[in-house]
C-alpha cells in the first residue's frame, strides 16, 4: 500500500499536551475542571450519552479558550522548519487545538479529533464550528437538529489516520517527541516504529521522565527554548 504523499516526510513530529500547555491552553488540566465534572466525564461515550448537554458546555467552553490563545514559539519554529524544507515535515498532534495550523504548519495529523470542528451523529459528516453547540444547533450538512458532538476521539475510540502515521514512520528518518508522552499508547508504538526504520530519534520535554523510553537523545527545558533551537540545526543540516 503506498503512502499518501508523492514523498513521504523525512521528519515526523509527535506533538503533546506539554506544547499546547506552554502555549496557555490546557483543556484537559485537572485544575481547570469545572467543580463537580470528573476528566471521564467529558472524554467517553458514556459521558456524552449520560449528560450530552454538560459535555456540549464543557467543550463549548475550551473552543472559547482555544479562540482566544495564541501559538506558542515552538509551534512556530515548527512551522518556519516547514516552510524551509517543503514535504519534508509531517506534525502528528494529540492536541485538539488548531495553534500548529495557525502557526502556519501545513502537514497536520490530529489524531485525537480538532475542537473546531462538529461531528453528526446522523450523517456522519464535519463541519467547522467556532461557536457554541447546543440541542438546537443543526447539521450544515443534513439539517438534522441536536445530533451534533464534539470531534474529540472519545477514550477508546481508535485514533484517526493512524495507519497514515504508521506509513510515514516506516520512511522517517527523523522522529521527534515535543512534550508528548511516549509511555503511553499510540506513542509508544510510534517510536518503536521509527526505530525499526532506522530513524534518529530525540525528545524534547520540559521535563524528561525519570523512566526513559529508549530515544537517542533526549532535551529537557521549556519547550518554547529548545523547539526552535533544535529548529535551527535541522535549518543548518539541510
Amino acid at each position: 500500500m503506498g503512502t499518501p504523499w508523492a514523498q513521504p516526510p523525512k521528519i515526523v513530529a509527535l506533538t503533546g499536551a506539554a506544547l499546547s500547555r506552554e502555549a496557555g491552553f490546557a483543556p484537559f488540566a485537572a485544575d481547570r475542571m469545572p467543580a463537580g465534572l470528573r476528566l471521564e466525564d467529558v472524554v467517553t461515550d458514556e459521558g456524552f450519552a449520560r449528560n450530552p448537554a454538560r459535555v456540549q458546555e464543557f467543550y463549548n467552553l475550551r473552543r472559547r479558550e482555544l479562540l482566544s490563545a495564541t501559538p506558542g514559539a515552538a509551534h512556530e519554529a515548527l512551522a518556519v522548519l516547514d516552510i524551509v524544507r517543503p514535504g519534508e515535515l509531517l506534525i502528528v498532534t494529540g492536541n485538539i487545538d488548531d495553534l500548529h495550523e495557525r502557526a502556519g504548519s501545513r502537514a497536520v495529523i490530529h489524531l485525537q479529533g480538532e475542537l473546531l470542528r462538529a461531528r453528526c451523529t446522523v450523517c456522519g459528516n464535519l463541519s467547522e464550528r467556532r461557536d457554541d453547540i447546543t440541542a438546537a444547533s443543526d447539521c450544515p450538512i443534513c439539517g438534522n437538529q441536536g445530533r451534533l458532538r464534539p470531534h474529540i476521539v472519545w477514550v477508546g475510540e481508535e485514533p484517526l489516520h493512524i495507519a497514515s502515521v504508521y506509513q510515514a514512520l516506516a520512511h522517517a528518518s527523523l522522529f521527534l517527541a515535543i512534550g508528548a508522552n511516549v509511555a503511553n499508547e499510540p506513542a509508544r508504538s510510534f517510536l518503536a516504529e521509527a526505530r525499526h526504520a532506522g530513524a534518529r530519534t530525540i525528545e524534547l520535554n520540559p521535563e524528561i521522565s525519570p523512566k526513559p523510553e529508549p530515544f537517542d537523545e533526549r532535551i529537557p527545558g521549556p519547550l518554547a527554548e529548545t523547539v526552535p533551537e533544535l529548529v535551527k540545526q535541522l535549518i543548518a543540516e539541510s
